[in-house]
């Protein structure tokens, strides 16, 4: 049987014995393989042509050269972006609009509307 969270009941019992033991912490499972996944750990982006600043985690290798103190009082490997979210077009709501009636009568006048010739029949008389 397979409780609602997806745990197996086999699984629950172990949890159950391990909190009534007293030592109400959870099994660990070492999901994780060692010595194969990128060094995770805290950056700040910057985004110059806005002047905003944001920090997060990444697995990005930053250059050890350029740092930045944070308002908490650490020093952060910084990462210069060329746009961000506050920069780009399309979130600061800058977006141009392209003019796409424009460019058929660009192409019609280039390349000039092409004329179909239609050949009328007569219509047949049935008797």
């Amino acid at each position: 049987m397979t409780l609602t969270w997806g745990l197996s009941e086999d699984i629950a019992a172990i949890w159950h014995l391990n909190s009534i033991e007293g030592t109400n912490t959870p099994i660990h499972f070492d999901t994780m393989k060692p010595d194969i996944h990128p060094d995770y750990q805290p950056v700040v982006f910057e985004d110059a042509s806005a002047n905003y600043r944001f920090l997060t985690r990444s697995t990005l290798k930053a250059d050890p050269t350029k740092t930045v103190v944070w308002e908490d009082g650490n020093t952060y490997p910084l990462v210069q972006l060329d746009i961000s979210n506050a920069s780009h077009p399309f979130y600061t709501g800058q977006m141009k609009i392209i003019d796409s009636a424009g460019r058929v009568e660009r192409f019609n006048k280039r390349y000039g509307a092409r004329k179909k010739t239609v050949v009328k029949k007569e219509p047949t008389s049935k008797k």
